[in-house]
């Protein structure tokens, strides 16, 4: 790993990456990803840890963004920046999705009157970049505001969407994933909060915040094994109050795992491209068989995690426009980028209903 790289973020963002290619493997009904039914150890195992992968990438989003807020170069320069890092991507990677399950008869096919539906609402797990786009536009807006309190601005911003989180605001509206927005704001705005504490946080918060870890779980623990076929809402006391936890308490011990700090070095590519070689194992397993759950798992991490990485090389090695436009990154040479740099990931909607299909996961976009 090269040494302008944060190994902690970087391990944490490979914990992520495990945790959403998992559970899109697995999937949150019997009939989707492994088949497994409600009561199986994989299926509760998504059920147990559904809130705690997107609060992270949410959070560790922010918290990579109070590295290098919006600046010098005003809000025109900070926003245009992420649309290149982010937008195109984005574009590129829905875009490509869209057109294998459409061609395909995939379970994300959309027809071409409403493809436009694919970039303006939420679409498979390519909705995340749409919500984060818009936290960007409003932390850099409210620190364009207010430059000389960063951490009240922070700590407004994790009240005022803490509640939000918690009312009817948004419900349903689709337009640029705003509904998820909501969901997000929360963990996004904790990750500023936790940087702007600096490197020392209180003893008392990183207690607080484990005690309350440990609480939650448990709750969720005994409402998941009590009803293992409830579904699984995401704007809820418990959902908040694990994301913060969890994702807050990892940050703030700050460890590092080499191996997964390299899988998180790659995390926006995984983000962006795991489900193109699930797609494809699922379309074997159609053709062949379907291995046991277990074995269906360790094929699909390796497929999601790896094919990605493989990519990100295979662009990275050939330079110029492919690293921009499906990458995000400068299309001259790659240079490693330092952590204020890192890219975000990066996982919620219902795929379009369709018929039964060997390439249906509709689960991704959860």
């Amino acid at each position: 790993m090269v040494k302008t790289r944060n190994l902690g973020i970087d391990t944490l963002r490979g914990v992520a990456c495990l945790l959403l290619v998992a559970l899109h493997i697995i999937g949150e009904q019997p009939e989707h990803g492994l088949r497994v039914a409600d009561d199986h150890p994989l299926a509760l195992f998504t059920a147990l840890f559904f809130h705690l992968r997107m609060p992270m990438f949410a959070m560790l989003s922010g918290f990579v963004y109070a590295y290098r807020p919006v600046g010098t170069g005003g809000f025109g320069g900070f926003m245009a920046g992420k649309l290149r890092r982010l937008g195109l991507p984005f574009l590129f990677a829905a875009g490509s999705f869209w057109a294998i399950n459409t061609a395909l008869g995939g379970g994300y096919g959309v027809p071409l009157p409403e493809a436009w539906k694919v970039f303006l609402q939420p679409y498979a797990q390519f909705w995340f970049l749409q919500s984060i786009i818009v936290l960007f536009a409003v932390i850099a807006i409210a620190d364009t505001l207010f430059p000389r309190s960063p951490f009240n601005v922070a700590v407004g911003f994790l009240v005022i969407s803490g509640a939000l989180f918690l009312s009817p605001v948004a419900n349903g509206i689709e337009w640029f994933s705003l509904e998820r927005t909501f969901y997000l704001a929360p963990f996004f705005a904790f990750g500023i909060v936790l940087n702007r504490i600096g490197p020392n946080p209180p003893r008392i918060l990183v207690g607080t915040v484990l005690v309350g870890l440990l609480l939650v779980f448990t709750l969720n623990a005994l409402n998941v094994f009590a009803d293992p076929a409830a579904p699984l809402v995401r704007r809820t006391a418990v959902g908040l109050s694990l994301g913060l936890c969890f994702s807050g308490f990892l940050i703030l011990k700050h460890f590092s795992i080499k191996p997964l700090a390299w899988i998180g070095h790659h995390s926006f590519t995984i983000y962006l491209y795991h489900m193109f070689p699930v797609m494809a194992l699922q379309m074997a397993y159609e053709i062949i068989f379907r291995p046991e759950p277990y074995v269906g798992l360790a094929l699909g991490l390796t497929a999601g995690i790896a094919g990605p990485i493989v990519l990100h090389l295979i662009v990275e090695r050939i330079g110029g426009w492919p690293m921009l436009i499906a990458l995000g990154l400068s299309p001259k040479k790659a240079k490693p980028a330092p952590v204020e740099q890192a890219a975000e990931p990066a996982a919620q909607t219902p795929a379009p209903a369709s018929a039964p299909n060997p390439l249906a996961w509709p689960e991704a976009g959860r």
